[in-house]
């Protein structure tokens, strides 16, 4: 059976976020559902239920990220990890690009790839939020 996560859990993970998510950087007041609390390294491949091992996360990136914890750019390449919210830096890993999110190393390409940070809508969202002053512009 799946481990509960805590109220105070949550507040604690979604505090830490700044109410949004992780991921993507979708402030979590503008999504109808919010946001959910993610096990990054998934709990069938070990991960704890704990604050080290949770992120924020919008539904459209915890649904796309699943329990992956990683991926290859090429096939016959190198396995490599997504992005890890408790490990790194956003901003070392993306960059945005007007609406999109451009992948700034391996760790960012696969990310954006699996996670589909620059599906249409998803961009077309972040250009709405943008206008509005609802989603950061760097």
């Amino acid at each position: 059976m799946a481990e509960a996560i805590s109220p105070a859990l949550r507040r604690e993970v979604a505090g830490r976020a700044k109410h949004q998510c992780e991921y993507c950087r979708m402030p979590e007041a503008a999504l109808l559902a919010g946001c959910e609390v993610d096990h990054i390294i998934g709990r069938k491949h070990g991960g704890l239920t704990d604050a080290a091992n949770l992120a924020l996360s919008c539904e459209r990136c915890n649904r796309a990220k699943g329990t992956d914890v990683g991926s290859v750019i090429r096939p016959g390449d190198t396995f490599v990890r997504l992005f890890n919210p408790r490990l790194d830096v956003w901003h070392d890993h993306f960059q945005l690009d007007g609406s999109s999110i451009k992948p700034l190393t391996a760790i960012g390409e696969v990310t954006v790839r699996l996670l589909q940070l620059n599906a249409p809508d998803r961009v077309l969202q972040r250009q709405v939020l943008q206008a509005g002053g609802a989603y950061p512009l760097s």
